[in-house]
């Protein structure tokens, strides 16, 4: 066993399994399927933050032999826990030859106490660190961390697939993840995604992706699937394509992913191949539906017409592919908006997307004269937050916000993160400030959403159990079987994973 990655998502915030999901770390396996084809033998653990400390010693004493090169933590978000902190601790003073990395695209990884870290899209940055670590030359460092997106820029873009293996226990339930390009052609101010505004072409090989679907059904009786695309929409051309890989497989795949809805509401001709794909569960980042708010951000279409748009994506996917979810994304804060414009949205959401679902963020700008956040990619909102119309503030010095109103913990925790640590700016503009818009999201927003049930990117917990089928995935009724699934799955993932 040359390396065992410890993969997983963000913390959850105290949120209870109900309201978690349980998809598979999608980094861990890219880079163990990555360093496969290099001969290097590597094991993958999901879940991470479901494990206890016993359960992760007991599986690592397990597994660890004399060609133990590393241990990896691999998490899209922050992977800090107080038990994992002790487990790394632990790794340290048990096997102090064996050397650490931790992988991420957030500035947040250096709280792992790690021997190295890499930053970005791994894959080449990770096999020279490994090489390096069988006595070939040091990989291109600052200190202990590997900058990918400045020194390793390459990915291995033709195949993005990923091979999973027995000792992974896929359930033949499971929703897997899917990704066919990396990297997004816009330019949105909030955002401070990697890979912005790319030209030339990073979609995988149609046979790759043909032959990972084929794989998966073949095995484990795979036929759903969640893209990772951050807009995979961006190209007709794309659509087409892999449209015609899904019609030559032998089920009808099911699929949810990230759309652009102006894209979406202006590109009809797009609706056919996207139901012949099974994508038939919509992310919308819609962010405001103020237009004012929506054009300073970069995405301009009339609010009405992407309303109205989007109300005919709804029929027309009901009608011909029969099924039928999506999801707005939007954002509490950006230049323009008042508590009123949201209201108006809040308002219109509840009278005509009561059917689908909804969610509002928290508008968070990084506070770089405090901290600097080298290692991020930053938003141009980030860089220069006053050309926005933002200043800095502080908090009132009572916060009279009605916590108990909240849908979930997220509100309160980001609350206190901000108040507690100087990582974000504590915001204010002509209209609005932070506070004011979390007031409003924990207050008014959470009870709109209470009554709208469940998101449809949070389906991955259904298909562990067969009762429950692809229509009723988000619906409030199946709520209160959700906890017994998740934990019944990942205890059987588990438990299998320490025999194995």
């Amino acid at each position: 066993m040359h390396g065992i990655i410890f993969g997983g998502l963000l913390e959850d915030m105290g949120m209870d399994a109900s309201m978690v999901s349980i998809r598979r770390s999608s980094g861990a396996h890219k880079i163990a399927t990555f360093l496969r084809k290099h001969d290097y033998d590597i094991e993958v653990v999901d879940y991470i933050h479901r494990w206890s400390l016993d359960q992760l010693k007991e599986f690592t004493t397990k597994k660890v032999d004399s060609e133990t090169l590393f241990f990896g933590f691999s998490s899209t978000f922050m992977i800090s826990t107080p038990e994992l902190v002790e487990f790394v601790h632990w790794l340290k003073e048990k096997y102090p030859h064996i050397k650490q990395v931790i992988g991420s695209q957030n500035q947040t990884m250096k709280e792992l106490p790690c021997d190295w870290y890499v930053y970005g899209y791994g894959e080449y940055a990770i096999l020279a660190l490994i090489d390096h670590f069988r006595g070939g030359p040091e990989p291109i460092h600052e200190g202990n961390l590997i900058n990918a997106y400045t020194n390793y820029k390459a990915f291995p873009k033709e195949d993005l697939s990923v091979q999973y293996e027995e000792r992974d226990f896929i359930h033949e339930r499971e929703i897997l993840l899917l990704e066919m390009a990396r990297g997004c052609k816009f330019k949105c101010s909030f955002c401070s995604f990697p890979i912005l505004g790319v030209k030339d072409d990073h979609t995988t090989s149609e046979q790759y992706f043909y032959d990972e679907m084929l794989r998966n059904y073949d095995k484990w009786g795979t036929t759903h699937y969640m893209v990772l695309d951050e807009t995979f929409n961006d190209s007709s051309d794309k659509i087409a394509k892999y449209a015609a890989a899904c019609r030559r497989l032998p089920f009808k795949p099911k699929m949810t992913a990230y759309i652009r809805a102006d894209l979406m509401v202006s590109r009809i001709q797009d609706w056919d191949n996207l139901i012949d794909m099974g994508i038939t569960s919509h992310f919308y980042g819609v962010e405001s539906m103020h237009l004012p708010s929506a054009k300073s951000i970069g995405k301009g279409m009339n609010s009405g017409r992407i309303q109205d748009g989007l109300l005919a994506v709804d029929s027309y996917f009901r009608k011909n592919a029969g099924f039928y979810k999506g999801h707005i994304s939007l954002i509490a804060g950006l230049p323009h908006e008042t508590l009123d414009t949201l209201r108006e949205t809040k308002d219109w959401l509840e009278k005509y997307w009561q059917q689908n679902s909804f969610h509002l963020n928290i508008l968070m700008i990084k506070d770089l004269d405090k901290n600097g956040t080298s290692l991020n990619h930053n938003s141009a909102m980030d860089k220069d937050w006053a050309k926005f119309g933002y200043e800095r503030t502080t908090f009132p010095e009572e916060c009279d916000i009605d916590w108990s109103k909240s849908f979930n913990p997220y509100f309160k925790n980001l609350y206190e993160y901000v108040d507690n640590y100087e990582y974000y700016l504590k915001w204010k503009n002509p209209n609005l400030s932070l506070y004011d818009v979390t007031k409003f999201a924990v207050e008014e927003w959470s009870q709109a959403k209470l009554k709208n049930g469940i998101d449809p990117f949070m389906y991955d917990k259904f298909f562990i159990d067969p009762t429950v089928k692809w229509s009723d995935f988000a619906e409030l009724n199946h709520l209160e079987r959700r906890t017994e699934h998740i934990n019944a799955q990942i205890d059987s993932y588990i438990e299998r994973k320490l025999v194995s």
